[in-house]
């Protein structure tokens, strides 16, 4: 009941109806688990009241407009205020994490003090002699307790007013407070933030990343900000001018646009994973004659008799070991998230089951590696490990966590490797891990861990949540709309369709306002492609190619939608003109030749067929359609020869064994046609299919001299059991 109540609330709020939204939130007030916010709702409701006896009595308001829009927003902080009550009924850490914020009262003096105290402490401990090391644990210790307290005070915090949103403003970017703190702070404004929009935090994040000199700090803001972006609505103009401000600034349109295809390549993380493990890991395991070390592949001892049985075994095997290591090193470079598959199994620690500590930057001091710390005595693996490891702060937490339960176990030879960095695997330059493109890569992927893997996510709202993810395309956002270049939506249009992400395409490509060009025709037939809405998606292609006529991706989804629309016409032009644009473009020669076929054209595409065939004689793919265009113009024994040669590979498919039964059936072999008819049956598991195969190949089929009441006898002859 209340769930429904609050979200008509919120409806008739964005919708800017006041009385419908005090009407629907009626009913919270007769509910005693919201005491505490019945009086400031009654409150809004009377102060409405008197706007309408003061209207109804004829006087002239200048401020009417405003006082409205006021108590709208007034509202409105109200409903979100009621949502965090019910979602702490209805879960109960929720609950847990929320009653104890409401019963945190540090004083905001007293929160700088102590996370100064704590710089300057760490400090001294360097020029201190005495028991350092029991002293800096204890400092640590309770610097811990005090940031994860704050982090849940934050992260459930109810909506904020303007002295709250300045004082974590200054204190974040305050230069006398440790700089993991300050991201780690954001990080806390960033969950409250998209979970329960509040002006106050969104403004709070654009003036920390406007801000900020430290780049962890400057870059988990922008991401912060970007994602509650999809949270707003328009009860608050400033955050229209807010908007406004931030992109005008072209290096923050560009990182925009940067952080939203990252935000997909971590969404990819699990495809990505099942590439690697489908893949690459098979060739991994498969050359066993290497062993992978620090200091890169190292042949085995050869065996002897190798180089006399097959002399080129090894250097075949370097090679596939090499290109694999290549393929996942490209792959980290473009963004993919390759660690997850690995990492996904090591977030079961007790250390994860403190909010803060998966957003917590890595460091070796942190108490929940005090383990891992006694155990490596001195050895600077973990210090090795925060500056060159590869992986997020949360893989690392994970890295360092597993060791302190193997370590024991590690032969002494291999303990002091660890001091070497070379120890962590392949890693990029020092410059590119610490770019602001890696930095915010490395942030997102720690989200993503802790919005895919934590049980404590559902006590937020999940940007990587939504149907197909689209929760995460912050760019399409109302309020975004018309800031972002046209030339920048078409990059990420590109980038969607390129990883197969067809409904954040879509999405974006109907929120966005785009000119008449060949690339926004491009990418909207792709679209349509994938929807099957072949015909517009043909429309969209064809003025393409009217606006750039040699514009190959606009012909060759002109020759696809074509073909699929069956405009056989179009495609083979299409198909006609890619040939002529690339002669040496297998695929091209080889779709102009198939359009010619559907277009009745069979004779014509013989010989280019042939010299395909020549010229890739290992493919089968081209002897298939050159199989069928000698069947369909006219020469059914020729045909045959070459299904015969298909049957006899190891890539014979289902239709294979149809088309040749067509060949036998037109040559009076009426037994054999049987056979293969049944075989392909058989292959396909539907015996209905038969029937629509030889309706659709039925002009071709009474071309070659198959009456139209043998089509229906050897249906029926099928039927019949031998």
């Amino acid at each position: 009941m209340d769930k429904t109540a609050l979200y008509n609330t919120k409806k008739s709020l964005i919708a800017k109806n006041l009385g419908q939204a005090l009407h629907h939130i009626q009913t919270l007030l007769e509910d005693r688990n919201y005491v505490g916010l019945d009086e400031r709702i009654r409150k809004v409701s009377d102060d409405y009241r008197l706007m309408l006896d003061y209207m109804r009595q004829g006087y002239p308001d200048p401020s009417r407009s405003d006082v409205y829009l006021s108590l709208l927003r007034r509202l409105d902080r109200l409903t979100n205020e009621a949502t965090l009550v019910m979602r702490a009924l209805r879960d109960s850490r929720t609950g847990n994490y929320v009653s104890k914020a409401s019963r945190e009262t540090l004083p905001f003096p007293v929160i700088v003090q102590q996370l100064e105290n704590f710089v300057s402490e760490v400090a001294l401990l360097g020029l201190s002699e005495d028991n350092t090391e029991e002293r800096s644990k204890q400092i640590h210790n309770d610097h811990h307790e005090l940031m994860s307290s704050l982090f849940e005070r934050i992260s459930f915090s109810r909506q904020w007013h303007s002295d709250d949103r300045e004082f974590f403003e200054h204190l974040v970017l305050s230069p006398t407070i440790d700089t993991n703190d300050a991201a780690l702070l954001v990080s806390a404004i960033t969950l409250s933030s998209i979970t329960y929009f509040d002006v106050h935090k969104y403004i709070a994040l654009a003036h920390i990343y406007q801000g900020a000199t430290e780049e962890p700090v400057r870059q988990r803001a922008l991401v912060g900000w970007a994602l509650t972006t999809t949270r707003t609505h328009a009860l608050y103009p400033e955050v229209a001018t807010l908007v406004g401000e931030m992109v005008s600034d072209k290096e923050t349109s560009r990182l925009l646009l940067e952080l939203q295809t990252q935000l997909f390549f971590c969404i990819n993380a699990e495809r990505d994973q099942a590439e690697i493990s489908r893949e690459i890991m098979p060739n991994l395991m498969k050359n066993k004659g290497f062993d992978i070390t620090r200091h890169g592949i190292v042949e085995k001892e050869d065996d002897p008799m190798q180089d006399i049985l097959d002399p080129e075994a090894s250097d075949r095997a370097m090679e596939e070991l090499e290109h694999s290591f290549e393929r996942m090193s490209e792959m980290q470079r473009n963004g993919s998230d390759i660690y997850f598959g690995g990492f996904s199994q090591m977030k079961r620690y007790p250390f994860f089951y403190t909010l803060s500590n998966w957003f917590c930057p890595f460091y070796s001091a942190h108490p929940g590696l005090a383990a891992t710390q006694s155990k490596l005595e001195g050895n600077p693996f973990l210090d090795t490990l925060m500056s060159n490891g590869p992986f997020c702060d949360s893989d690392k937490y994970s890295f360092a966590l597993a060791l302190a339960t193997v370590i024991d176990k590690i032969p002494e030879n291999m303990r002091s490797a660890l001091n070497d960095g070379a120890s962590l695997g392949p890693t990029m330059p020092a410059e590119q891990l610490r770019s602001p493109s890696n930095i915010r890569l490395m942030y997102l992927q720690d989200l993503y861990r802790f919005f895919r893997l934590s049980d404590f996510r559902s006590c937020f709202y999940n940007p990587f949540g939504g149907d197909d993810s689209l929760n995460a395309l912050f760019i399409c956002n109302d309020i975004l709309r018309g800031h972002i270049a046209e030339d920048d939506v078409l990059r990420l249009g590109n980038f969607l369709l390129r990883r197969s992400h067809f409904s954040a395409l879509k999405k974006l490509l109907a929120n966005s306002i785009l000119s008449e060009s060949a690339n926004s025709h491009i990418l909207t037939g792709y679209s349509l492609l994938h929807e099957g809405d072949t015909t517009e998606a043909q429309r969209h292609f064809g003025k393409a190619v009217e606006l750039e006529p040699a514009n190959k991706r606009a012909l060759s989804g002109y020759g696809r939608s074509s073909m699929l629309s069956g405009d056989f016409a179009s495609a083979e032009q299409a198909y006609s003109q890619l040939s002529l644009l690339s002669p040496d473009n297998r695929n091209y020669a080889l779709h102009h030749a198939l359009s010619l076929i559907r277009n009745g054209k069979a004779s014509e595409a013989t010989p280019l067929l042939y010299k395909l065939s020549y010229e890739h004689e290992e493919d089968t793919d081209i002897t298939r359609v050159l199989a069928w265009s000698l069947f369909a113009s006219g020469k059914p024994a020729q045909a045959q020869k070459e299904y015969n040669r298909l049957l006899n590979s190891e890539q014979a498919k289902a239709e294979d064994h149809l088309n040749a039964g067509y060949c036998h059936w037109v040559s009076g072999e009426i037994s054999a046609a049987v056979d293969c008819f049944r075989q392909y049956q058989k292959m396909t598991g539907d015996n209905a299919q038969i029937e629509e195969e030889l309706s659709k190949d039925k002009d071709t089929l009474i071309a070659n001299g198959i009456t139209e009441y043998e089509l229906h006898m050897m249906q029926d002859l099928l039927e019949i059991e031998d």
